[in-house]
């Protein structure tokens, strides 16, 4: 990943306060109460040291791996600086969704904050199914949110002319340091492909210093409901829970989220 964003793990930081997902996945770990929880492509630890400090009672293990080295460091930081118990319960790993692998299998995977996205051919996100599916022990879960398509600002990028909407879509401040980040973003879609490319345009503002302006461009796959159930289906999963604001406002869901809980089934299709 090349993005800048991820490169400045702090402006991260500050863009996903205040997420409601952090509470969601916490009420998960309580409703399934697994043992080992993986999470793929965990970035900062955002939601990862908050998940180890669920039923403190029970035994529970939380794995996270990241591509991105700035976001990894970032992650070790906050478990360093995180209670004993949620010290004693995570370990951080660096590799990649599609191939990492562990001697030990899970309870439940998660792949959080649309980072599913970031997979833009078919086959990349067939083996991060499949390499899920792998690591989970028989009747784990693999737990997948994904930003679901916004059509009225495609709609406008496929007028003649094209038209790039620019919107304001993040306003964050830091109330300890008064740090203020406002997110902008304009959007182009590619339907035959189902890319979208998206240019971020922040603007961090602090104290007596001049305005901290860059660009981060991001190419994101657009996934739609039944194609997310299709990739569950086809990589050895049945589908257990779908929650979306569509049909109703799971709690800790943001605008246009959708979460689908897929259980290990029967055998991997077409992977012998």
């Amino acid at each position: 990943m090349t993005d800048t964003i991820y490169r400045r793990p702090q402006d991260y930081e500050l863009e996903h306060r205040g997420d409601d997902d952090v509470a969601f996945y916490g009420q998960l770990v309580e409703r399934f109460e697994p043992r080992r929880i993986l999470e793929l492509a965990c970035g900062s630890g955002r939601l990862t040291a908050p998940i180890a400090e669920r039923r403190p009672d029970a035994p529970l293990e939380v794995v996270g791996v990241e591509l991105s080295e700035s976001m990894l460091a970032l992650a070790h930081q906050r478990v360093g600086e995180a209670s004993e118990l949620v010290r004693q319960r995570v370990s951080l790993h660096k590799g990649d969704m599609r191939t990492w692998s562990s001697d030990r299998l899970f309870d439940l995977v998660i792949i959080g904050c649309s980072s599913i996205t970031h997979l833009l051919r078919l086959e990349d996100r067939l083996q991060v199914w499949r390499n899920a599916r792998r690591l989970l022990s028989p009747g784990g879960r693999l737990v997948i949110d994904v930003t679901m398509a916004d059509i009225r600002t495609f709609s406008a990028s496929l007028e003649t002319p094209p038209r790039a909407l620019l919107e304001i879509d993040a306003d964050r401040e830091d109330e300890g340091t008064h740090e203020r980040l406002i997110r902008s973003k304009t959007t182009r879609y590619d339907p035959n492909n189902q890319l979208a490319r998206v240019t971020f345009l922040y603007d961090k503002f602090q104290a007596d210093r001049p305005v901290d302006r860059y660009v981060s461009d991001f190419e994101s796959h657009v996934y739609y409901p039944a194609e997310l159930e299709l990739l569950f289906l086809h990589t050895g999963f049945t589908i257990e829970h779908v929650w979306s604001d569509f049909s109703f406002k799971a709690p800790g869901l943001r605008t246009r989220e959708v979460v689908i809980v897929g259980q290990v089934s029967g055998a991997l299709h077409g992977d012998g």
